[in-house]
Parts: structure tokens; sequence; C-alpha cells
């Protein structure tokens, strides 16, 4: 019998399992960030007083509603994620550049937005909102310093109140202007341009002989709401 004593190369070890390890725990890390930022949303710090600065979305919506935190803007959704900010080199401006953005933000924060719709819902400030035929809806707001709502041919729709110091301007190329304020809101009205017609319930608030309203609306105010219209249609009411 034959036997072969040459001496037998040895097996090499399995191989090193620590590479795929780390690579599924990087998996699983970046699943899990994806999923937090998912939840909590694409959270800015702003100081107090600030501005938000939005102006890149003409073809999309911009929807926000104040929260409890005082210095948090927070975008919601998968799309806001990754929507890049800045401040601007005043650093009291936060410019956001992004469309189609669902966020919360500070009740008292300022506001600098452009875009094809616009909701804004329980906030209070200076707010510069334009719009190219969209839609302007602002619920349960106050209009602060020289705010200005400018709608080229679409509905603006108002329910708020209007700070004792605000001039605001509220401007409507060809569309309509419905607003509501408190019952007992003070202030002077001056209405400007070329009127369509003005439904009211406010007592002795008409157009008459071809003149526009300027006058106070309840007792003298500091505070001063002028409607620039061209064509526009303007509902305003008191509440109850």
């Amino acid at each position: 019998m034959m036997y072969n004593d040459a001496p037998q190369p040895r097996r090499r070890g399995g191989r090193n399992p620590l590479p795929g390890i780390i690579f599924l725990l990087i998996i699983i890390g970046g699943i899990g960030f994806f999923a937090y930022k998912l939840q909590t949303g694409n959270v800015i710090t702003v100081d107090s007083g600030a501005t938000l600065f939005i102006d890149q979305c003409t073809a999309g919506f911009v929807h926000i509603h104040a929260s409890g935190s005082p210095n948090q803007v927070v975008i919601q959704g998968p799309g806001g994620l990754f929507v890049p900010s800045s401040h601007a080199q005043d650093s009291d401006t936060i410019i956001i550049n992004g469309c189609n953005l669902d966020m919360t933000v500070p009740a008292s924060i300022n506001l600098n937005i452009t875009a094809d719709a616009i909701e804004v819902f329980g906030v209070s400030g200076q707010m510069n909102l334009s719009t190219n035929g969209g839609s302007i809806v602002l619920i349960q707001d106050t209009l602060k310093g020289k705010s200005k709502i400018d709608n080229n041919g679409g509905p603006t729709i108002f329910q708020g109140s209007i700070d004792s110091a605000a001039s605001p301007i509220l401007s409507s190329n060809g569309g309509t202007l419905d607003i509501s304020v408190p019952r007992d809101a003070t202030f002077h009205l001056k209405i400007s341009g070329i009127l369509e017609t003005l439904t009211t319930n406010i007592p002795g608030l008409a157009s008459t002989n071809g003149q526009l309203p300027d006058m106070n609306i309840g007792a003298s105010s500091q505070a001063m709401l002028t409607l620039d219209v061209n064509g526009a249609q303007v509902v305003l009411r008191q509440g109850s």
C-alpha cells in the first residue's frame, strides 16, 4: 500500500466578518437616523424676533402653523428633511430655499414669503406675503408693523386681528378680499383704487357716490388698515 507522506497545505481560516458587520451597522444607523428625522422633522433654531424668508416657491405651497416652541422652525414630511437654510448677514433672517413646505414656527415670528399658495395659522408678526393668482389664507393671525398681503388675482382670506400700532396693506388685483375681525376691533379703514363690490355688516360702512371709505372703525386707534384694490370684491365683517 502506498502512502503520501507529503505535507498537506493548511486550510486558511474563514473570511473576516468584521467589515460586513460594520457595513450592516452603518445601514441600520442610517435607517434609524432617517426614521428619527422623519418623526422630528428638519429643525431650524431661530432667535426671538426673527424673520422667516421664503422666495423660491412660485410653483408650490407654503403651509405654516404656530407651535409652542419659542425658537424652533420645524419643516415636516419627507420632502422637508433636506431643505437647505441659511442665515442672512443680519443674522435675524432665516432664508429657506424650498417649496411645497409644511412647517411649524414660533407663535411670534415675522414672515416674508412668495409662493403659489400660502396658509398661515395662529402666527403674530409682520407679514409680507405675495402670490400670483393663488390663494392666501390667514386664520387666527395678528398682523403687526407694516405688513403687506399682495395677491394678483386670487382669493385672500383673513380672519384675525390687527395690532394696535400696525398699518397693514391688503392688496388685490381682480381677486377677492374676505376679511373678518373681532367685533371690538378698532382701526382706521382706507380703501383705495377700483372697488368692484363691498359687502359688510359694519354700521355706517359703505361705498357711496363713488367715494371709497376712509373712516374709523370703532374708537379712534393708531392702527390703520388699507385695502388697495383693482376691480376686487371686498367682504369686511366683524365677528361675534
